[in-house]
């Protein structure tokens, strides 16, 4: 392969900052003097991201009696934080429902498997009492964004890949490397970075795949991100728009022990029970955003 990571970080620099409305939200949102009608006007000025944020406000996911009609409304009911979820979800829409070529992955099926693996990871934050349900949710959605980067690169060395990840016995990501010298999540990571997330965003995506090395890098949130790759194994054994990506996927148990979840059989058999009881909220969110 002739792409170096240096060419596809200066494309990086090149494309739009898709997400800079919502990393100003975040930011925003960090002023513990943050004043919600400021922050309703600010989102407000775009009427189409306001249009997706009152969808899926209005989401059987939430389950409120009444609508919201306002994005004042929706922070006075749902809080800063999962307005800050949604911000994300609700920008991110448009990029993740592409078609992702170099993994196999069809149109819509990176959003089915980001939108599964964000309301695992909620659901795993709670059952394991992470301090930030929402922060999980918008980590889990946002793990993959490496993808939309490099699935041009690694279209042209799929076969490749692919022959690796069968005659090596490695993960999808371990033979990325191999090929192209870098992976999805390090570009996400670097994607991220550029964008001025915050930072245990950019460790999620970079150490999601590889969750022993974020702990003997002394991370500081190792806890979500065991949350993390447990809630992307979850949407691979559940095939939630999978793609290429899910072949030879390596699991750490030493995930499970961070959150304090037992590694017996039964005990991740009834963890899975319970995450395919999401499949409602799951489909409720994928319909209010693609206008079902």
């Amino acid at each position: 392969m002739n792409t170096s990571l240096d060419q596809v970080i200066k494309k990086i620099d090149k494309l739009p900052e898709l997400f800079h409305v919502a990393v100003k939200v975040s930011r925003m949102l960090e002023d513990p003097e943050v004043n919600a009608q400021a922050l309703a006007n600010t989102i407000s000025l775009d009427q189409a991201l306001t249009t997706q944020i009152l969808k899926l406000c209005n989401s059987a996911h939430y389950g409120f009696s009444k609508n919201i009609t306002s994005i004042h409304d929706a922070i006075v009911k749902m809080g800063f934080k999962t307005l800050k979820s949604l911000v994300f979800m609700a920008v991110s829409h448009g990029s993740l429902s592409q078609e992702v070529k170099g993994y196999g992955l069809e149109k819509g099926d990176l959003w089915r498997n980001s939108i599964s693996c964000a309301v695992y990871a909620q659901k795993l934050a709670v059952i394991t009492k992470y301090k930030d349900p929402e922060l999980a949710f918008t980590a889990g959605l946002l793990r993959d964004i490496g993808k939309l980067m490099i699935h041009e690169y690694v279209g042209t060395g799929y076969n490749d890949i692919v022959n690796v990840v069968n005659s090596q016995n490695i993960s999808f990501s371990e033979a990325e490397t191999k090929i192209l010298g870098f992976n999805h999540s390090e570009i996400g990571s670097t994607m991220a970075q550029k964008w001025n997330f915050p930072e245990v965003l950019v460790d999620v995506i970079k150490y999601h795949h590889i969750p022993e090395s974020a702990m003997e890098l002394g991370c500081k949130d190792i806890k979500l991100v065991s949350i993390i790759h447990v809630a992307d194994s979850i949407s691979m054994m559940l095939g939630s728009g999978i793609g290429s990506d899910g072949m030879m996927y390596n699991f750490s148990l030493k995930s499970l022990e961070n959150i304090n979840i037992k590694k017996d059989s039964l005990n991740i058999e009834e963890i899975l029970a319970e995450m395919v009881e999401l499949s409602p909220e799951i489909e409720s969110m994928l319909g209010s955003l693609n206008g079902k």
